[in-house]
């Protein structure tokens, strides 16, 4: 009797756990299908031999599918969604969970950053993106870091020069502005575009995903999520209000040491600072498809607003997150004809939400997918492209060119910065607790 009722009370846990972990094997195979469990970028890393099922890490997340639980045990099921919140890792209460970069078999190179984000060069300090973490609240928090420490550095102001020089407004460089405003620190801010960064590349309304932050000087972060027009319109606000003036349309060209300075050589003249804050996103500058007619001034490299092309017949080539939005964003438009172009069989690389968007507008004949194809060249009225091997061209009115951008490594290497290649690794060892021992999940 008394076993039939320790079974009774038994079985619809065990028919439970068996269901969920049928669902989440469903989810993990899908994941593999799509390309989507893996990523370079940062993301989790289980220590299975740690982990004890507790789901503090899922619950954790603000982001969903990254984390689930399967056969008692904690499993990355969409490495790409994870943008560094940082909760999981924080979180696990027996440190089974680490954030890295790179995979076993696909490096990401990386600037080599102490725990104050300083490079091996004196006074040459990296944050944001470019050190290998997204996510305003991270660009926030590595700035004020960073301005932390170099406030409790030697201070002088060179003759003719600044202490501190921010190259970037974006996030980054804007919380590095009012750090250096709050601690009373001379300084200037230059922009290769202008205030927003990398945020002007978001398409027109782009919903931006934030996580609560504190601004040096201001306080708490005042939006969970916000679209693009609102977020840019408070950066300008913030930098009228604390009197921090964007030298805009001024590029870094190059960083060099001048005695116990340092002297950065800018579009619109020299520099010299006592040090330089390196605010700059990841993209860089475009990456080209260096075929004939890339210079057509009806070839982009980032779409602002998808109406401006109605009735139009469109290209995007580019299989990432940027790409595969911009194509429906554009196949969303009246008498648009699009076409997407990935060099891939899948799109690994870009979110499952925008890949299963995908399929389905593919399905439903709203716009034209090639897979496994290279642009060959670019003319007047039409695009030639190799599919598998075969030519096919399609008319052409516009070109959106979304293969990625060119990390500004040439400039970090000449100015002596140390880089390193990270194969699923930690971005600073002191933040470590992985044994390497994980396995990967046996479905």
């Amino acid at each position: 009797m008394t076993a039939l009722v320790v079974l009774l009370a038994v079985l619809p846990l065990v028919i439970r756990q068996r269901r969920h972990n049928s669902r989440i094997r469903a989810k993990l195979l899908r994941a593999v299908q799509l390309g989507i469990n893996e990523t370079i970028s940062l993301h989790p890393v289980v220590d299975d031999g740690l982990c004890i099922g507790c789901e503090e890490c899922v619950r954790g997340c603000p982001e969903e599918d990254v984390l689930a639980t399967y056969q008692n045990k904690a499993v990355v099921v969409d490495g790409i969604e994870c943008v560094g919140h940082g909760v999981c890792e924080r979180v696990c209460p027996v440190g089974a969970i680490t954030l890295v970069v790179g995979t076993e078999q696909r490096g990401l190179e990386l600037p080599r950053l102490t725990e104050h984000f300083e490079t091996n060069v004196p006074g040459v300090y990296v944050v944001g993106e470019l050190g290998g973490m997204g996510l305003i609240r991270n660009a926030i928090w590595q700035a004020s870091q960073a301005l932390e420490h170099i406030k409790h550095q030697k201070r002088a102001t060179p003759a003719g020069g600044v202490e501190l020089l921010i190259v970037g407004a974006g996030p980054a460089g804007m919380a590095a502005a009012l750090s250096a405003r709050a601690a009373k620190i001379s300084f200037r801010i230059i922009e290769q575009e202008a205030l927003g960064g990398s945020m002007l590349h978001y398409p027109r309304r782009k919903l931006v995903m934030t996580h609560p932050a504190v601004l040096p000087g201001i306080g708490p972060f005042p939006f969970k999520e916000v679209e693009k027009e609102p977020l840019l319109a408070f950066w300008k606000d913030m930098a009228a209000k604390h009197d921090i003036r964007v030298e805009e349309r001024s590029s870094l060209l190059g960083l060099e040491r001048r005695g116990d300075d340092l002297l950065a050589k800018t579009t619109q003249g020299e520099i010299v600072a006592r040090r330089v804050v390196l605010a700059l996103g990841r993209r860089g500058t475009p990456r080209k498809l260096e075929v004939p007619g890339e210079e057509s001034a009806k070839v982009y490299y980032r779409l602002i607003d998808a109406h401006l092309y109605e009735m139009k017949k469109v290209a995007v080539i580019g299989g990432g997150s940027a790409g595969i939005e911009a194509a429906l964003a554009l196949a969303e438009q009246q008498g648009t004809r699009v076409t997407l172009v990935h060099r891939r069989e899948n799109f690994a690389g870009a979110r499952a939400a925008l890949i299963e968007k995908l399929m389905v507008a593919e399905k439903e004949n709203k716009l034209e997918v090639f897979r496994n194809t290279a642009t060959r060249r670019i003319e007047t009225d039409k695009v030639v492209f190799d599919v598998a091997g075969t030519e096919v061209e399609r008319p052409n009115d516009f070109v959106f060119v979304m293969v990625g951008g060119v990390p500004p490594f040439d400039l970090l290497k000449k100015a002596g910065v140390d880089l390193q290649t990270k194969f699923g690794a930690p971005l600073r060892s002191r933040r470590s607790r992985w044994s390497g021992s994980f396995r990967a999940t046996k479905l």
